[in-house]
This record gives C-alpha cells, structure tokens and sequence, in this order.
C-alpha cells in the first residue's frame, strides 16, 4: 500500500524491449496493462482530462474504485490522496487522470509509457511557433516555463536543474524522451535549458542567437535531462 508521501520516479532514458518487458535506463517496466484504485477524500472520484495536465478539459469523472490502466506518462505535478506525483494514467477510452489520487500498490510506473504525450506536444509547439524569436534571449528558463503555462517557478536553469539532481530524477545521458528539459552548464552561475523533442534534437533559446532547433548536445557543458517539476 502506497503512503501519501512525495514518490520516488525510476529513471527513465530510451526505450528498448527485452523479453516483453519495456526497459528504460534499466529500469525493467510492466509490458501489459495494470490495475489501481482511485480514491478522494471526497468520494465522488477524480477528473478525466483529456491530456497529462490539470490545464486539459475535462472529460468526464472516473469515480472511486477499481479503474483500468493501460499506459502512463509524466505531466504538469498534481498533489492528491497520495501525495505529489508527476505521473498520470491513461484510462483506456476515456483520458488521464493524476496517478496522486490511484492506489496502483507501487511508488513507480506499473504500466506501459503512453505512445502520445499531449503535453509535451503544447511545450514544442510553443518554441516551434516562435522559432527565429529573440525576444527570449537571457531568459531560457522563463521560455522553458511559458511553453509549459508557467512562469517565475525557478530563478534559472541551474535551479531548476539543481532541483532535479536533488530529488534524485536527473538523467546524464542523451537520451532524451520528448517534452524532458535538457540542462547545460553555461552562462555560470545560470546555466541553459531547453525542451527535448524525443528524437535527438531540442528546442531552445541562444541557438544562433535565437529560439530554434538542434541536435543534442549542440552546447558545450551538457548535464543531462530531467521531466519539468512544474
């Protein structure tokens, strides 16, 4: 049984299958479908959205009790019956809702990683549709946020970057799922961030002196990738 405390997530890099089993930076997944129980303190059950985001419409309720899951992916952080997670569950043929309110008997994943991620396609087409923008230049945190519908939640990259390796979420490699932030050492004491569009390029601020794409690592100083605490 969970406890409502803050969770601990698996680190998660690229995906490869071995024997059925979804294996992400090592971490062996759950290949099938999965299980849980959603439960309020209200009783009267959790939003459906219709994306990983409280900022999504809702779709519907999925009341208390036994519900289905048959994918999961990270999102905007909810705090609910059992504490802040970045985690939602994709409820087949109806949408997402925050794995804070679902008693899955598991801290981490224990479904497949959902093939969409709506979310993080609201975070790339943002920087897409200001690409060759300068209006952002010093200010790649502030780009990072907005293109998530946030603003002001870290001093700079290196905080937000910091935060990550704190909570023991902070991945060193290139392989960078799509909607991840992706971290460089530069610009001391601030640092560079950017969003990974999950194919080995990224969206940021500074590349050529404006927003636009490139290749990991472009920048020297890489750090590695984190999913957005916000």
């Amino acid at each position: 049984m969970r406890t409502a405390l803050t969770r601990t997530f698996a680190r998660l890099t690229v995906t490869t299958l071995l024997g059925g089993v979804a294996v992400l930076g090592g971490a062996a997944l759950p290949a099938q479908a999965a299980t849980g129980t959603v439960v309020t303190d209200s009783g009267l059950g959790v939003t459906i959205r219709s994306g990983n985001a409280t900022t999504f419409g809702s779709v519907g309720t999925q009341p208390n009790g036994a519900v289905q899951i048959d994918c999961q992916l990270y999102g905007e952080p909810v705090t609910g019956k059992y504490g802040r997670s970045l985690v939602w569950d994709h409820v087949p043929g109806k949408g997402f809702i925050s794995d804070s309110y679902v008693n899955t008997g598991s801290s981490g994943l224990v479904a497949p990683l959902c093939a969409s991620n709506p979310r993080a396609d609201n975070a790339i087409n943002w920087y897409s549709a200001r690409n060759g923008s300068t209006a952002f230049q010093g200010y790649c945190e502030m780009a990072a946020e907005n293109s998530y519908g946030k603003t002001g939640i870290w001093a700079s990259a290196k905080a937000d970057w910091n935060d990550a390796v704190a909570r023991g979420v902070a991945h060193r490699d290139l392989n960078a799922p799509k909607g991840a932030l992706v971290f460089w050492d530069l610009a001391a004491p601030y640092g560079h961030v950017g969003v990974s569009r999950g194919d080995g390029y990224f969206w940021a601020t500074s590349v050529n002196g404006k927003i636009g794409l490139a290749k990991l690592p472009y920048f020297n100083s890489y750090l590695g990738w984190a999913w957005p605490n916000f």
